[in-house]
Formats: structure tokens, sequence, C-alpha cells
């Protein structure tokens, strides 16, 4: 018989499969972790991991979306503290990047084995309702700073495409030089504040 569980115990074992998920996650990768290793570090029974999640995918999943909106909310909140200028933007480009940098879970994306492994386990409506939801954090503050003739007159979506190529430089560290890469994320940063942003520091 499945045992049944009070709403704090619920959130307890929710938790504490957050937490395991993102350690195993970040170092395997949603299809070298499997529910045994999952369960065992939750110290749960597996029959108990199916009470919250019907997958380690759906797991995965849920994971990812909590450390999305927390990156996105740490984002808003730095652009909404200062006047856009070509420096806040850099500063926004580089500070966006170190928070990718500390989520490996996110970072993994990047790499597509996980959206790969997501896309074949997931039901297809999840993932497109996810796609619809997840406009870039800053894609509704780009189009709001070139009606205020702040950035160049591009599409935004090209732009957005632009940002998104900065992000890429996380997954080359050492095509690009680990000796090098602070600095010329730097200077890739900056070079991007200067052709977006019109005029000002």
């Amino acid at each position: 018989m499945v045992k049944g569980f009070n709403e704090q115990e619920r959130q307890t074992i929710y938790k504490k499969l957050s937490e395991e998920g993102k350690k195993l996650f970040s170092v395997f990768g949603v299809k070298k972790t499997s529910i045994a290793q999952l369960t065992k570090a939750a110290g749960i029974a597996q029959g108990t991991f199916y009470q919250f999640f019907s997958s380690k995918e759906k797991l995965f999943f849920a994971i990812m979306e909590e450390e999305e909106a927390e990156i996105k909310e740490k984002i808003l909140v730095k652009v909404s503290e200062e006047r856009m200028t070509r420096q806040a933007f850099k500063e926004m480009l580089l500070y966006s990047i170190e928070l990718i940098d500390e989520k490996p879970i996110i970072k993994s994306l990047f790499q597509g084995e996980d959206i790969e492994q997501l896309m074949r386990k997931l039901p297809p409506e999840k993932i497109q309702q996810h796609i619809q939801e997840d406009e870039w954090v800053l894609s509704p503050l780009l189009r709001k700073w070139q009606e205020n003739g702040i950035l160049i007159d591009k599409d935004p979506e090209v732009i957005t495409g632009v940002i998104r190529g900065f992000f890429m430089m996380l997954l080359h560290k050492k095509e690009i030089g680990e000796e090098v890469y602070h600095e010329a994320v730097d200077l890739l940063a900056e070079s991007l504040a200067l052709g977006i942003v019109r005029g000002g520091e």
C-alpha cells in the first residue's frame, strides 16, 4: 500500500528531491542519472518518487524552471536599478553570463544533450507550453528600450539572437583559451554594448 504524506512531508520530500536532483543532474546530466540514484540520495523509496514525478525528466524540468525563474528575477532586479547606458548594458551581460555559469543545469541546456532527452521523454504539449511562456527575460525590455531610442533599430529577435550567441561562450572556454576567457568575455560584452546601445557611456 502506498503511503500518503501530509503537506509538510510533501514539501520536505520535494525539496530534498530538488536539491539532490540538482547535484546529480549537474554532474551526470539527465540521461545518465537514474531514479535509483535520485531516491537513494534523497533517502526515499522509488515508489515515493513516483508520487511526485512520473519520470526523472519531469523532475529535471521542474528544477530547470525554478533555476530559470531565479536567474530572470535577478536580471530584472539589476536592470531596473539603473538607467540603461552602454556601460550598464555591458554590466548586465557580464552579470547574466556569470549567473548562468553558476547554474550547471541551465548551462547544460546550451549543450543540447539534456534538451534532446527532454524532447524525447516529455509530452510535446509540455515542451511547447514552456517555449511559449519562456520568452527571454529581456525581450520585452529590449522592445521598450528600442521604443525609447536607447537601442539600435534592429529586429529585437536579431538582438536577442546575438545575446544568446554571447552566452554560448560558456561552452567554449577551452577553445577560447581559459587563460584569456574572462578578458575575452569582457571585451565581447563591451563590443556588443557599443554596437547595440546608442551613444552614452
